[in-house]
Protein backbone atom coordinates (compact mmCIF):
# COMPACT_ATOMS: atom_id res chain seq x y z
CA UNK A 1 0.00 0.00 0.00
CA UNK A 2 1.46 3.26 -1.10
CA UNK A 3 0.56 6.63 1.21
CA UNK A 4 0.97 9.95 0.26
CA UNK A 5 2.65 11.91 2.90
CA UNK A 6 3.36 15.53 1.29
CA UNK A 7 3.41 16.51 -2.45
CA UNK A 8 5.54 13.65 -4.69
CA UNK A 9 6.69 12.38 -1.53
CA UNK A 10 5.26 8.57 -1.32
CA UNK A 11 5.94 5.92 1.49
CA UNK A 12 5.30 2.49 1.31
CA UNK A 13 3.16 1.62 4.44
CA UNK A 14 3.07 -2.27 5.71
CA UNK A 15 -0.28 -4.23 4.39
CA UNK A 16 -1.52 -4.76 7.84
CA UNK A 17 -3.77 -1.43 8.44
CA UNK A 18 -2.54 -2.13 12.11
CA UNK A 19 1.41 -1.41 11.94
CA UNK A 20 0.53 2.04 11.19
CA UNK A 21 -1.54 3.17 13.69
CA UNK A 22 -1.84 6.69 14.25
CA UNK A 23 1.90 7.13 12.62
CA UNK A 24 0.51 9.05 8.91
CA UNK A 25 0.64 12.09 10.45
CA UNK A 26 4.03 12.38 11.78
CA UNK A 27 5.42 10.36 8.65
CA UNK A 28 3.73 13.30 6.74
CA UNK A 29 5.76 15.78 9.28
CA UNK A 30 8.94 14.15 8.86
CA UNK A 31 8.67 13.62 5.49
CA UNK A 32 11.77 15.34 3.41
CA UNK A 33 13.94 15.86 6.52
CA UNK A 34 15.72 12.68 6.47
CA UNK A 35 18.93 13.98 5.44
CA UNK A 36 18.74 16.81 8.14
CA UNK A 37 19.41 16.59 11.64
CA UNK A 38 15.67 16.49 12.47
CA UNK A 39 13.78 14.07 15.46
CA UNK A 40 10.33 13.92 16.76
CA UNK A 41 10.06 14.64 20.03
CA UNK A 42 7.11 15.60 22.72
CA UNK A 43 3.44 14.18 22.58
CA UNK A 44 4.53 12.74 19.15
CA UNK A 45 7.92 11.11 20.41
CA UNK A 46 5.86 9.33 22.87
CA UNK A 47 3.24 7.78 20.36
CA UNK A 48 5.73 6.14 18.99
CA UNK A 49 7.79 5.14 22.02
CA UNK A 50 4.04 3.97 23.01
CA UNK A 51 3.86 5.92 26.12
CA UNK A 52 -0.22 6.71 27.24
CA UNK A 53 -0.81 10.49 26.86
CA UNK A 54 -3.94 11.79 29.66
CA UNK A 55 -5.38 14.64 28.52
CA UNK A 56 -6.74 17.15 31.53
CA UNK A 57 -9.76 18.19 31.90
CA UNK A 58 -11.15 20.76 29.76
CA UNK A 59 -8.43 19.81 26.99
CA UNK A 60 -10.75 18.76 24.02
CA UNK A 61 -8.84 19.47 21.11
CA UNK A 62 -7.91 15.95 19.50
CA UNK A 63 -5.72 17.76 16.72
CA UNK A 64 -2.03 18.15 17.86
CA UNK A 65 0.75 19.46 15.86
CA UNK A 66 3.98 17.15 15.67
CA UNK A 67 6.80 18.71 17.58
CA UNK A 68 10.30 18.41 15.47
CA UNK A 69 13.90 19.43 17.07
CA UNK A 70 15.88 20.62 14.27
CA UNK A 71 19.57 21.45 14.56
CA UNK A 72 19.14 25.11 14.09
CA UNK A 73 22.07 24.93 11.06
CA UNK A 74 19.66 22.77 8.86
CA UNK A 75 16.71 24.83 9.41
CA UNK A 76 17.77 26.88 6.05
CA UNK A 77 17.85 23.65 4.17
CA UNK A 78 14.50 21.61 5.00
CA UNK A 79 12.55 23.38 2.33
CA UNK A 80 8.70 23.57 3.07
CA UNK A 81 7.23 23.20 6.40
CA UNK A 82 4.93 19.93 6.42
CA UNK A 83 1.19 19.91 7.62
CA UNK A 84 0.92 19.48 11.25
CA UNK A 85 4.86 19.84 11.59
CA UNK A 86 6.03 22.28 14.26
CA UNK A 87 10.24 23.15 14.36
CA UNK A 88 11.90 23.66 17.27
CA UNK A 89 15.43 24.84 16.26
CA UNK A 90 18.07 23.57 18.57
CA UNK A 91 22.04 24.79 18.41
CA UNK A 92 22.89 21.70 20.93
CA UNK A 93 21.88 18.91 19.00
CA UNK A 94 21.09 15.84 21.54
CA UNK A 95 22.70 12.67 21.74
CA UNK A 96 19.91 10.26 22.95
CA UNK A 97 17.87 10.63 19.66
CA UNK A 98 16.81 6.70 18.09
CA UNK A 99 15.07 5.11 15.56
CA UNK A 100 11.39 3.64 15.98
CA UNK A 101 9.64 2.13 13.05
CA UNK A 102 12.32 3.73 10.53
CA UNK A 103 11.52 7.89 12.08
CA UNK A 104 13.93 9.60 14.04
CA UNK A 105 12.65 10.70 17.56
CA UNK A 106 14.07 11.56 21.35
CA UNK A 107 14.53 9.30 23.94
CA UNK A 108 11.32 8.57 25.71
CA UNK A 109 12.66 10.61 28.82
CA UNK A 110 13.45 13.71 26.32
CA UNK A 111 9.69 13.44 24.65
CA UNK A 112 8.31 13.09 27.84
CA UNK A 113 9.51 16.38 29.42
CA UNK A 114 9.15 17.66 25.74
CA UNK A 115 5.50 16.57 26.35
CA UNK A 116 5.09 17.95 30.07
CA UNK A 117 6.28 21.27 29.60
CA UNK A 118 4.54 22.21 26.00
CA UNK A 119 1.61 20.09 26.79
CA UNK A 120 -0.84 19.71 23.61
CA UNK A 121 0.04 22.11 20.63
CA UNK A 122 -2.37 22.03 17.73
CA UNK A 123 -0.14 24.60 15.62
CA UNK A 124 2.50 27.11 15.11
CA UNK A 125 0.73 29.62 15.68
CA UNK A 126 -0.68 28.23 19.42
CA UNK A 127 1.00 28.59 22.66
CA UNK A 128 1.95 25.56 24.17
CA UNK A 129 0.18 25.18 27.60
CA UNK A 130 1.98 23.10 30.07
CA UNK A 131 0.44 20.00 32.09
CA UNK A 132 -0.52 20.25 35.47
CA UNK A 133 0.75 17.39 37.99
CA UNK A 134 -1.67 14.43 37.62
CA UNK A 135 -1.17 14.74 33.96
CA UNK A 136 2.64 14.78 33.93
CA UNK A 137 3.00 12.05 36.67
CA UNK A 138 1.21 9.69 33.84
CA UNK A 139 4.49 10.38 31.63
CA UNK A 140 7.21 10.45 33.58
CA UNK A 141 6.57 7.93 35.72
CA UNK A 142 6.28 5.75 32.19
CA UNK A 143 9.45 7.48 31.17
CA UNK A 144 11.73 6.81 34.09
CA UNK A 145 10.39 3.94 34.33
CA UNK A 146 11.26 2.62 31.31
CA UNK A 147 14.64 4.65 31.15
CA UNK A 148 15.48 2.48 34.27
CA UNK A 149 14.88 3.81 37.17
CA UNK A 150 13.96 1.56 40.27
CA UNK A 151 12.40 4.35 42.76
CA UNK A 152 11.79 7.89 43.05
CA UNK A 153 15.47 8.74 43.76
CA UNK A 154 16.82 7.06 40.73
CA UNK A 155 13.76 9.08 38.77
CA UNK A 156 14.88 12.45 39.89
CA UNK A 157 18.45 11.12 38.67
CA UNK A 158 17.98 10.62 35.74
CA UNK A 159 15.70 13.51 34.99
CA UNK A 160 18.26 16.21 36.56
CA UNK A 161 20.63 14.64 34.56
CA UNK A 162 18.55 15.94 31.00
CA UNK A 163 17.24 19.16 33.41
CA UNK A 164 20.06 21.26 32.13
CA UNK A 165 19.52 21.27 28.16
CA UNK A 166 15.89 22.40 28.94
CA UNK A 167 17.30 25.11 31.14
CA UNK A 168 15.53 28.39 29.96
CA UNK A 169 13.07 26.54 28.19
CA UNK A 170 9.15 27.38 27.94
CA UNK A 171 7.02 25.05 30.20
CA UNK A 172 10.03 23.45 32.17
CA UNK A 173 8.25 24.52 35.75
CA UNK A 174 5.59 22.02 35.29
CA UNK A 175 8.80 19.37 35.19
CA UNK A 176 10.12 20.89 38.25
CA UNK A 177 6.86 20.82 39.95
CA UNK A 178 6.60 17.16 39.37
CA UNK A 179 9.61 15.85 39.82
CA UNK A 180 9.74 15.64 43.82
CA UNK A 181 6.65 13.06 43.35
CA UNK A 182 7.94 10.65 40.62
CA UNK A 183 7.05 7.63 40.92
CA UNK A 184 8.45 4.64 38.75
CA UNK A 185 7.28 1.58 40.47
CA UNK A 186 3.41 2.81 39.56
CA UNK A 187 1.77 -0.15 37.35
CA UNK A 188 -0.27 1.84 35.17
CA UNK A 189 -1.33 5.34 34.16
CA UNK A 190 -4.40 4.85 36.19
CA UNK A 191 -2.11 4.34 39.09
CA UNK A 192 0.17 7.58 38.45
CA UNK A 193 -2.78 9.86 37.79
CA UNK A 194 -4.73 8.71 40.96
CA UNK A 195 -1.66 9.79 43.06
CA UNK A 196 -1.18 13.34 40.59
CA UNK A 197 -4.20 14.14 41.94
CA UNK A 198 -3.71 13.11 45.44
CA UNK A 199 -1.09 15.63 45.34
CA UNK A 200 -3.07 18.06 43.68
CA UNK A 201 -5.76 18.45 45.96
CA UNK A 202 -3.48 18.25 49.26
CA UNK A 203 -4.02 14.76 50.62
CA UNK A 204 -1.43 12.79 52.50
CA UNK A 205 0.73 10.95 49.85
CA UNK A 206 0.58 7.42 50.03
CA UNK A 207 2.82 4.55 49.86
CA UNK A 208 2.68 2.64 46.69
CA UNK A 209 2.53 -1.05 45.81
CA UNK A 210 3.08 -2.04 49.44
CA UNK A 211 2.48 -6.26 50.60
CA UNK A 212 0.06 -6.06 53.38
CA UNK A 213 -0.91 -9.63 55.02
CA UNK A 214 -4.50 -10.29 55.17
CA UNK A 215 -6.38 -12.03 57.79
CA UNK A 216 -5.93 -14.99 55.85
CA UNK A 217 -2.31 -15.00 55.87
CA UNK A 218 -1.92 -14.27 52.17
CA UNK A 219 0.09 -11.53 51.49
CA UNK A 220 -1.51 -8.64 48.86
CA UNK A 221 0.05 -6.29 46.92
CA UNK A 222 -1.81 -3.02 46.97
CA UNK A 223 -1.85 0.57 45.26
CA UNK A 224 -1.70 2.63 47.71
CA UNK A 225 -1.92 2.91 51.43
CA UNK A 226 -1.68 5.16 54.57
CA UNK A 227 -0.06 2.93 57.06
CA UNK A 228 -0.57 5.40 60.14
CA UNK A 229 -3.81 5.31 59.56
CA UNK A 230 -4.28 1.93 58.30
CA UNK A 231 -6.33 3.03 54.70
CA UNK A 232 -5.84 1.43 51.64
CA UNK A 233 -6.36 2.35 48.03
CA UNK A 234 -7.16 0.51 44.87
CA UNK A 235 -7.37 2.04 41.14
CA UNK A 236 -9.63 -0.29 39.72
CA UNK A 237 -8.98 -0.43 35.51
CA UNK A 238 -10.90 -2.58 33.87
CA UNK A 239 -8.41 -5.07 32.29
CA UNK A 240 -6.99 -6.91 35.38
CA UNK A 241 -10.68 -8.48 35.56
CA UNK A 242 -10.23 -10.49 31.73
CA UNK A 243 -12.54 -10.43 28.93
CA UNK A 244 -14.65 -13.40 28.92
CA UNK A 245 -17.77 -13.62 31.26
CA UNK A 246 -15.99 -16.40 33.02
CA UNK A 247 -13.08 -14.42 33.99
CA UNK A 248 -14.73 -11.26 34.95
CA UNK A 249 -16.40 -13.12 37.50
CA UNK A 250 -13.85 -15.10 38.97
CA UNK A 251 -11.80 -12.22 39.12
CA UNK A 252 -14.10 -10.66 41.23
CA UNK A 253 -14.72 -13.51 43.27
CA UNK A 254 -10.72 -13.18 43.77
CA UNK A 255 -10.91 -9.32 44.66
CA UNK A 256 -13.67 -9.64 47.03
CA UNK A 257 -12.03 -12.05 48.91
CA UNK A 258 -8.69 -10.04 48.95
CA UNK A 259 -11.13 -7.37 49.69
CA UNK A 260 -12.60 -9.13 52.60
CA UNK A 261 -9.23 -10.81 53.87
CA UNK A 262 -7.66 -6.84 54.37
CA UNK A 263 -11.26 -5.44 55.93
CA UNK A 264 -10.87 -8.24 58.64
CA UNK A 265 -7.30 -7.77 58.91
CA UNK A 266 -8.33 -4.39 60.44
CA UNK A 267 -7.84 -1.85 57.08
CA UNK A 268 -10.33 0.36 55.30
CA UNK A 269 -10.28 -0.32 51.68
CA UNK A 270 -11.48 2.80 49.64
CA UNK A 271 -11.69 1.69 45.46
CA UNK A 272 -12.23 4.28 42.54
CA UNK A 273 -12.15 3.60 38.35
CA UNK A 274 -10.63 5.23 35.31
CA UNK A 275 -14.28 6.95 34.32
CA UNK A 276 -14.99 8.04 38.09
CA UNK A 277 -11.86 9.80 38.03
CA UNK A 278 -11.70 11.51 34.91
CA UNK A 279 -16.02 12.50 35.26
CA UNK A 280 -14.92 14.36 38.44
CA UNK A 281 -11.41 13.55 40.69
CA UNK A 282 -12.97 15.56 43.35
CA UNK A 283 -15.32 12.67 43.97
CA UNK A 284 -12.81 10.11 43.92
CA UNK A 285 -10.73 12.21 46.84
CA UNK A 286 -13.42 12.81 49.03
CA UNK A 287 -14.26 9.24 49.19
CA UNK A 288 -10.81 8.63 50.08
CA UNK A 289 -11.14 11.48 52.53
CA UNK A 290 -14.10 9.75 54.05
CA UNK A 291 -12.37 6.27 53.92
CA UNK A 292 -10.12 8.56 56.33
CA UNK A 293 -12.22 9.29 58.75
CA UNK A 294 -13.94 6.16 59.32
CA UNK A 295 -10.51 4.76 59.93
CA UNK A 296 -9.60 7.18 62.77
Amino acid sequence: MVVRLRRDVYAVAPADPDAWPDLVPIRRAVAGLDSARAAVTGRAGLMLHEVPFVKPRGWNDDRHGVEILIHADDVARCGRISTGAILRPCSDWPQDVTMVQGIKVTSVLHSAIDAVRMGMRPGRRTRPQSLPIPEALVLLDAATRRAGALNTGGAISLIEGMRPRFWHCTGIRAVDAAMPYVDPLAESPLESWSRGHMIAYGLPAPLTQQVITGSDGIDYRVDFCWPEIKVIGEADGLTKYGDSPAQVREAKRRELARQRALEEAGWVVVRWTWDELASDPWVVMRRILAAFRRAA
